[in-house]
């Protein structure tokens, strides 16, 4: 992406509903948090903020954010200098490919939130990715993702292959333009893709943007396996951020592994 994509992206992918306070929540004890595909740092500032015992909430003591988009991570600069001096000290973002990486130090939490285990088009690399956070994982630590559930669209997709049309989603005021946002998706069901095209079209100038999210979904019983294939334990699966019990009709898939 360029630095006016990012913006773009950051103001049109928001995460869901509550899922700032679930991860604030999950991570409130640890001291050490990865976030995996941590973007424009949309997460960070929830993260930073602990929810201990006491009259005041502790803070985490650090909170690291991986991501290979070097303009995603920018952005995320960007937000980190608006936190007080104290907090920027605590944060540290770092170029690099989650499903390859290695740090000399282990984490109370590790997350990869907003669909990011999708983001990974390969069995292989979701492995490498997943043996990865096992190395990484403080001895009483927890590794929580999320994802949009798959199990009814995987099983009730009508054909292998389909493009929808392009239709409107929101539109943006930015850089004083209002860009108007419209999605297309592919899908390739024998090879579990859902590929998303973002095009912003400039009410202005006419200036066209496109942005192509490449998707890999998967079952919940196939991310159940691959958890257990990489050394790792469900400890726990959601189906909402207020923890409510999973079912292929929710809208979410939350996963809680520990080592196993």
């Amino acid at each position: 992406m360029n630095k006016l994509e990012s913006e773009l992206f950051a103001l049109t992918h928001r995460g869901n509903p509550g899922d700032r306070t679930f991860y604030a929540k999950a991570c409130a004890k640890a001291e050490h948090v990865l976030e995996l595909g941590t973007g424009y740092g949309r997460l960070i500032p929830s993260l930073l903020v602990g929810h201990g015992r006491g009259p005041k909430p502790a803070l985490a003591r650090e909170v690291w954010g991986l991501d290979r988009d070097t303009q995603l991570l920018a952005a995320a600069r960007i937000a980190r200098r608006a936190l007080g001096s104290a907090q920027r000290k605590q944060v540290k973002l770092i170029a690099g490919d989650m499903s390859n990486f290695a740090f000399d130090q282990a984490f109370e939490r590790i997350i990869l939130p907003y669909n990011g285990l999708y983001c990974l088009l390969n069995r292989r690399n979701i492995v490498r990715c997943l043996k990865c956070v096992k190395r990484h994982l403080a001895p009483e630590g927890e590794f929580i993702f999320d994802v949009w559930a798959a199990d009814n669209f995987h099983q009730n997709a009508s054909a292998r292959e389909y493009h929808d049309d392009t239709g409107p989603i929101l539109s943006i005021a930015h850089r004083a333009q209002t860009w108007d946002v419209y999605e297309k998706s592919r899908l390739r069901s024998g090879a579990q893709r859902l590929d998303v095209t973002y095009t912003y079209i400039s009410r202005q100038n006419g200036t066209r943007l496109t942005i192509a999210i490449a998707q890999r979904y998967a079952p919940s019983r196939e991310l159940i396996e691959l958890v257990c294939d990489a050394g790792l334990r469900v400890k726990a699966l959601y189906g909402s951020f207020s923890k409510g019990g999973y079912s292929p009709n929710s809208p979410v898939l939350i996963v809680k592994a520990v080592r196993g």
